[in-house]
């Protein structure tokens, strides 16, 4: 963590963030939902599922359901979780009905009323941005609803070595961005638990670094 940041407690910092992505969606300003490199990164994640259909994915920080709706079009079925709740859930719900299901939820929080667990999950953008004190609650989560060597992909901001100095960085209405050297997020993962297969580096449409996509599996 760097010098100029100081982070709240956890409910307050989880306050936050609601009040953060409330704002982004309910004013149009939520830029990740039409990102190109985020979109690739479900691509990317959608590749590595194996030839297998009908698997049911784990989707943390669904949205407006652009990466379940192109994994329901492969022939899967999504449970979104998202802390804040969009003007695009009705419309999705309708769309794919048994196929997609929504739960307005933190990870750390959800209690699925289905005991079940998951082929794989995507994390398209969520984790860097969790307060560090729920690190490795966030992951065992993660792990826990997730079947043993299931694949787990987790896309976070990365830096590349020319012009950005990796960790915390301040954003909108003091939300709290991670940036990850490719170490780094390999040095996290492993370090909470997960089992390293392979990292993506694609480009952002939006802002002045990378995305990372780390695949690992349970």
């Amino acid at each position: 963590m760097n010098k100029q940041t100081q982070f709240l407690d956890v409910p307050t910092y989880r306050n936050v963030l609601n009040t953060s992505f409330v704002h982004r969606y309910g004013n149009g300003e939520d830029e990740w939902s039409w990102d190109i490199g985020m979109a690739k990164a479900a691509r990317v994640f959608l590749e590595h599922l194996g030839d297998r259909s009908d698997q049911l994915i784990l989707d943390v920080g669904v949205g407006r359901g652009r990466d379940a709706s192109e994994l329901i079009q492969a022939g899967h079925r999504v449970t979104g979780l998202d802390i804040v709740e969009n003007s695009s859930w009705p419309l999705l719900r309708k769309r794919w009905g048994e196929r997609l299901e929504l739960v307005p939820c933190a990870l750390q929080d959800w209690q699925p009323t289905l005991l079940r667990q998951f082929d794989a999950a995507l994390d398209n953008g969520c984790f860097h941005h969790q307060h560090p004190d729920e690190w490795q609650s966030y992951l065992d989560d993660m792990r826990r609803h997730v079947r043993p060597g299931g694949l787990i992909a987790i896309n976070v901001f990365g830096v590349d070595a020319s012009n950005l100095t990796p960790g915390w960085r301040e954003m909108d209405n003091r939300r709290q961005g991670y940036f990850f050297t490719e170490q780094g997020i390999r040095d996290t993962l492993e370090g909470f638990g997960l089992t390293w297969e392979r990292l993506i580096t694609i480009e952002r449409q939006h802002g002045d670094a990378v995305y990372l996509l780390a695949l690992v599996r349970t």
